[in-house]
């Protein structure tokens, strides 16, 4: 089991936020493993085993983003399905489910969304990835100690319920017998 794994089925989107962050760091390390060693693992408060599951871990992720050719941008495949997934699971509650706590929550986090993507020039990459790059471009913003104005952090924080609502949502489907989005 990797070391998010149980990330992923407690809380999706908390995953695919860790997912991001390590994507970056490994290219910010220019995936070079000795770069990783000396920056996330040696720093590392944690006995020799588990070291070296972590170092085994960031090298099958740097060599899997290699080998799928997002040395630059992009995210791994198997992030991608499951955002698609949380898109799929998202419209279905939009189109057909029409449950009123979501609707709330998506109303209320819509006009940030729609703002977001039209900054970006559209929605190339549908509305869940917008919200994750919502809340991930926040995050990037206070890690570097920008400002980041009242209006962005009360859209963040409407994206982030709809993301949480949509995350146990997710969780649930996923408990269900025979149920698979795999």
């Amino acid at each position: 089991m990797h070391p998010l794994q149980h990330r992923k089925e407690e809380n999706v989107a908390s995953y695919i936020i860790s997912m991001w962050h390590i994507e970056d760091l490994m290219r910010a390390a220019d995936m070079d493993m000795r770069k990783v060693e000396d920056r996330l693992i040696v720093p590392l408060e944690a006995d020799e085993q588990a070291r070296v599951q972590m170092r085994d871990w960031y090298a099958e992720i740097i060599a899997r983003m290699k080998e799928e050719g997002i040395e630059r941008v992009g995210h791994l495949k198997e992030v991608e399905e499951t955002l698609n997934e949380l898109e799929f699971l998202h419209r279905s509650f939009i189109d057909v489910l029409n449950d009123e706590e979501y609707d709330a929550l998506y109303a209320k986090a819509e006009p940030g969304i729609l703002t977001l993507q039209q900054h970006a020039g559209g929605d190339p990459d549908g509305i869940i990835e917008t919200c994750f790059t919502a809340i991930y471009g926040v995050m990037v913003l206070k890690a570097k100690d920008r400002e980041v104005s009242p209006q962005t952090l009360e859209a963040e924080g409407h994206i982030r319920r709809l993301l949480e609502r949509l995350s146990l949502h997710y969780r649930q489907m996923r408990r269900l017998p025979g149920v698979s989005m795999n």
